[in-house]
């Protein structure tokens, strides 16, 4: 005698059964898990409007906050707030939200609250 086959959740069954279903994350390597800013229209200094659609020819970067990092990352804590371009970064979802993952290499500055290494300027 076998068991009868579950029936597929529906409705709000299935949303719980997904919520269950996710997974937490952790970084690997050398790999910093970042917060892209918020893609809102930026102003220039003169006050001109610069919609989030526009895309930069320059090589601008971003300041991101890093939010995990791997076990491999030596300069950095989780909190502090790190300089990367935007072509260096890899774009993933996790859990609906999105995110980077940069290499601790590409990344070029940190600020934080910690005063270890410091080198007198201030950001």
């Amino acid at each position: 005698m076998s068991a009868p086959e579950p029936t597929p959740p529906t409705g709000d069954d299935a949303a719980k059964v997904a919520a269950v279903r996710r997974r937490s994350v952790a970084v690997l390597g050398d790999r910093v898990l970042v917060a892209p800013p918020d893609d809102s229209d930026r102003t220039s200094k003169g006050g001109i409007l610069i919609p989030a659609t526009a895309k930069s020819m320059d090589r601008k970067g971003l300041w991101g906050e890093a939010i995990g990092i791997g076990p491999h990352v030596r300069h950095l804590d989780v909190g502090d707030e790190v300089l990367y371009l935007p072509d260096d970064a890899i774009e993933v979802d996790v859990q609906g939200d999105a995110y980077l993952i940069v290499r601790e290499r590409d990344v070029h500055a940190v600020a934080s609250l910690r005063r270890d290494g410091a080198t007198g300027l201030y950001l």
